[in-house]
């Protein structure tokens, strides 16, 4: 049983956390539509988030960046006067360099270069970029059309938004060997990541939207009530015209074309569904790795009767 999951950088690796854990056959196709390059350094924060978590390094305090990691070449910036957009920690630092240079002077495609760091970080699991061209998250405010990160990290999601886009996502495709994997999955997992920055970019590539539609699709969702877990979806899912719930979340991944076979929904959410839904309820909170260890294994439950 083959597993392919759809993964943004913070609800859905702590899934993953669970199925690492539970040594599950499973590969990983990640959001780039938040990638940026911040002084030099390319910057691919969810597929970092993704790597370091199958690496059982991530700093699962914030879901960004490496456990226990340092901040003097941040700080020493800041003594020379750098306004550095984003706290990079100096492992992070190292590993995002050694992407930088895999890419700028060995003229590694992106996913090339992931598969590189995959293999020295000893992760026996794939992990793919969407795609190797540049996809970016727009977020259309108030204040003009922010990059994702602009806006949640420089302004605390706090501008009031319009809508979202993804820019570059009509001409992009996806890495072939992600193509190959995706088609040779039995069950596609919608993680509980953020439906509009996270998951939304993955499905804007045409060709990995038209193959999830032809798969089964086990989906987690990250709300609970009309409540987001975590971050920003709330907000970005009323300005895209869907309410933040279960319910929207069903109705915002038809948009897409994509439909669940089974939706996995915590076991205190109260939102009413549409009929004819295969759900299950469980308690979708993942507090520790625990949490995400008894979720996992629920899912592969769901996943292996899905399949038969």
């Amino acid at each position: 049983m083959r597993l392919t999951v759809l993964s943004g950088g913070t609800g859905t690796p702590k899934l993953l956390r669970g199925l690492r854990e539970l040594e599950a056959d499973f590969s990983v196709i990640v959001n780039t539509g938040e990638d940026d390059e911040i002084l030099g350094l390319y910057v691919s924060p969810d597929v970092d988030t993704v790597l370091y978590t199958l690496a059982g390094i991530v700093n699962d305090e914030t879901w960004y960046g490496i456990k226990d990691d340092g901040f003097r070449g941040h700080e020493f910036l800041e003594r020379l006067g750098v306004d550095e957009p984003l706290r990079i920690g100096d492992a992070d630092r190292a590993l995002k360099q050694y992407r930088t240079y895999l890419m700028r002077e060995k003229g590694l495609k992106l996913s090339e270069a992931v598969d590189e760091i995959r293999r020295r970080l000893g992760i026996k699991w794939k992990v793919y970029p969407m795609t190797d061209d540049r996809v970016t998250t727009i977020v259309e405010t108030d204040e003009g059309d922010l990059h994702f990160r602009e806006f949640w990290v420089e302004r605390g999601g706090k501008p009031p938004v319009r809508g979202v886009r993804y820019e570059g996502a009509e001409e992009a495709s996806p890495p072939p060997d992600a193509v190959d994997e995706l088609l040779r999955a039995d069950v596609v997992l919608i993680g509980p990541s953020n439906p509009v920055t996270s998951i939304g970019p993955i499905l804007s590539i045409s060709e990995i939207r038209h193959i999830v539609r032809e798969k089964p699709v086990v989906m987690v969702s990250p709300f609970i009530g009309r409540e987001p877990v975590s971050g920003p979806a709330g907000k970005l899912m009323r300005a895209v015209g869907f309410e933040p719930s279960v319910r929207g979340l069903v109705e915002y991944y038809r948009e897409w074309g994509v439909e669940p076979d089974v939706l996995i929904m915590d076991e205190r959410d109260d939102v009413e569904l549409p009929e004819g839904l295969e759900v299950v309820r469980t308690d979708t909170l993942m507090r520790d790795e625990k949490d995400s260890v008894r979720l996992a294994r629920e899912v592969l439950r769901i996943v292996e009767e899905l399949v038969g």
